[in-house]
């Protein structure tokens, strides 16, 4: 469920912390503010894809490639990678799993986004998806996710630095 009161880790536009604010205030007035993507890949070259839930304020329903949010007051990109995983899909995962990417300056979202890559080779049935976050899941292979995004048909959502991670994977 989302929490509009919850504080986010907001930060001025050169990403130098500054007074955490509330959620709803963040969004409604432009603050810059951290979250956290998480890419999982397998050694198919696949990405674990997932649709938002409906009860998302922003983007519902929208299919992404990665998993992760915004990021409470005080906490790291790759603290916060590791437990949104857990918390939305059920993987528990140590810092040495995951792969810092890159940061990258969302100015749509007014965000700074820790972007990480996990390689995991799981069973996607298994996972255990929190409702309120993560409606489902499916394995979809690299070139047909770009193909997805180059649509732009209203069925994805875009960050704008695929790219940039496509080339690193």
């Amino acid at each position: 469920m989302i929490n509009n009161k919850e504080l986010l880790f907001c930060v001025d536009e050169n990403n130098n912390p500054i007074k955490p604010s509330p959620r709803q205030l963040v969004h409604s007035t432009g603050i810059w503010h951290r979250t956290s993507h998480i890419w999982i890949v397998n050694n198919k070259k696949e990405i674990l894809c997932q649709r938002r839930s409906l009860l998302k304020d922003k983007a519902p329903g929208l299919w992404e490639g990665f998993f992760g949010g915004h990021i409470p007051p005080q906490v790291s990109y790759l603290d916060h990678a590791i437990t949104e995983l857990e918390e939305e899909v059920g993987l528990k995962v140590l810092k040495e799993d995951l792969k810092e990417a890159f940061v990258y300056k969302l100015a749509r979202g007014k965000e700074f986004v820790g972007v990480f890559v996990l390689n995991w080779n799981g069973d996607e049935t298994k996972l255990k998806l929190e409702p309120d976050e993560v409606d489902r899941v499916k394995w979809i292979p690299i070139q047909d996710l770009k193909n997805n995004l180059d649509n732009k048909d209203g069925t994805w959502s875009v960050m704008g630095y695929e790219d940039k991670l496509f080339k690193l994977l």
